[in-house]
């Protein structure tokens, strides 16, 4: 039973990245995406896969893969679209387009 709740929890990860990897792919806009943070955040998923494995928590494990496989696609697309800016931020930055 605790499995499923842990593998509910991963759901819920996805459903969190979900919306900002949208965001970057069909508007093409970085603005707001702190590329240290997100580089940061890979790194300790990947110590805490780590220490995942080495204790043999298959949940912790797929939810750190999880993690990583989503930071990394932010990372890589917001290094793409890098000072781009859609025009809902660009409004809400008062930035002219």
């Amino acid at each position: 039973m605790l499995s499923v709740i842990g593998y509910i929890g991963t759901g819920l990860v996805i459903g969190a990245y979900a919306p900002q990897i949208w965001h970057l792919w069909t508007e093409q806009c970085s603005a707001g995406i702190s590329e240290r943070a997100y580089a940061l955040w890979v790194l300790s998923s990947a110590v805490f896969l780590g220490h995942s494995i080495t204790i043999g928590d298959p949940v912790f494990m797929v939810t750190q893969l999880v993690n990583i496989i989503a930071l990394a696609i932010i990372l890589v697309l917001a290094r793409r679209f890098r000072n781009q800016i859609c025009s809902a931020h660009a409004r809400q930055f008062h930035v002219k387009e």
